[in-house]
Order: structure tokens, then sequence, then C-alpha cells
């Protein structure tokens, strides 16, 4: 029998959360990303859905052929929604950080302060952590383990966040969840003033 519930808890690293169902029976019921029938999108915390709940072996509740029924921007007063979530940071500054990082490492090596080699460092982290996050969106898609943000965030701080915003541009990945933008932008502010301090105790 098909019933009708909100979203209560979503863990989405992991792609598994829970329904509180409307008339309370079952109270609570577990359901995973791949049971989620909407393409392209998530699941999101109070949204209403429908879905089958079948009981397993354990005797808990999961819940199966999940579809949203009434879209959270709806619920929500678009001015409200504007005000709360920060706007994306332009390609355009990206780009700039992009230009202006590739830039200090040129003055350092020809300045003698990094070896040549630093470049090769530099290209090959950010391919790493593009391929990461690559890995990530598509475990994201399939409903597979996700790679941690922290994971993330360390590859970034490493100094691979150029592929990391290259790869928000191209594959539309990570680029809209204001927590992860801001975490994001402060790995870059962290490891650039760490670089910069570096190279000024060679000078």
């Amino acid at each position: 029998m098909e019933r009708l519930g909100k979203v209560s808890e979503w863990n989405d690293d992991r792609g598994f959360g829970f329904i509180v169902t409307v008339d309370g029976e079952p109270a609570r019921v577990f359901f995973h990303v791949r049971d989620y029938r909407l393409d392209g999108r998530r699941p999101e915390l109070g949204e209403l859905v429908k879905f089958t709940a079948q009981r397993q072996p354990d005797g808990k509740w999961r819940a199966q052929a999940v579809q949203r029924t009434v879209p959270v921007s709806r619920q929500a007063k678009p001015a409200a929604r504007a005000a709360a979530a920060p706007r994306p940071a332009s390609p355009l500054t990206g780009a700039t950080t992009v230009v202006l990082y590739a830039l200090l490492i040129g003055w350092a090596i020809r300045g003698d302060r990094l070896p040549f080699e630093a470049v090769f460092v530099v290209l090959g982290l950010s391919a790493i952590t593009f391929v990461a996050y690559a890995l990530d969106k598509h475990a994201a898609q399939t409903g597979r383990w996700r790679t941690p943000e922290s994971t993330l965030h360390l590859l970034e701080l490493a100094g691979g966040w150029p592929g990391a915003w290259v790869a928000q541009q191209l594959l539309r990945h990570k680029s809209r969840k204001p927590a992860y933008r801001v975490a994001f932008w402060a790995m870059v502010v962290l490891h650039g003033t760490a670089l910069t301090a570096w190279l000024w105790t060679r000078g």
C-alpha cells in the first residue's frame, strides 16, 4: 500500500535517510538513495514523499519506490530562500584566483624559491582532486559509498584546489552546496597563505 510521509533525516555522504509517515504507522522508515525515484537530484529534508513500505527480515521497515510529491521550493517563500542561501562565486572569480596562483608559482620558480618540478606537483594534485570529484559524483548518482567531504577538503588544502574548482565548473558537483563552498574557499585561502608565507621565508 502506498503511504505518504516526510523526509526527517538524510545523510547525503552515505546516501540514506529516514521518512516519518503521516499516519504514524510505521513511525520511522529507512530508505536508500537507490529507492528514490527522481533522477538528477538528491532527497531533501522536509520534502513530502509517497512510497511503499516493506518489512525486512530483521523486523525493520524500508521504503521503496520513494517519489517526491510536493517540491520543497513551493513550501518556502522565494525571497526567504534567496536571502538564506549565499550566491555562488562567479566563475570569473575562480578563474582569476587560478591565474593568480599560477603567476605565484611561476614567480617562485623564476626566483629559485621553488624547483621547476613544483609545476608537476601542482598539476598532479589537481588531477587527483579532479578524479576524486568525478568519482564522488558518480557515487552520488548510482547510490554508492560517497567520498567524505573532509577528504576532498584535505586534497584542496594540499594544493589540489585548482582541480577541484575545474571539477565544480565542468561536472557541476559540489557547486551549489553553500556550506561546502565556504569550506572550499577557506581551503584555498589557507593553502595560499601558507604557501606565500613559506616562499617569503625562502627569499
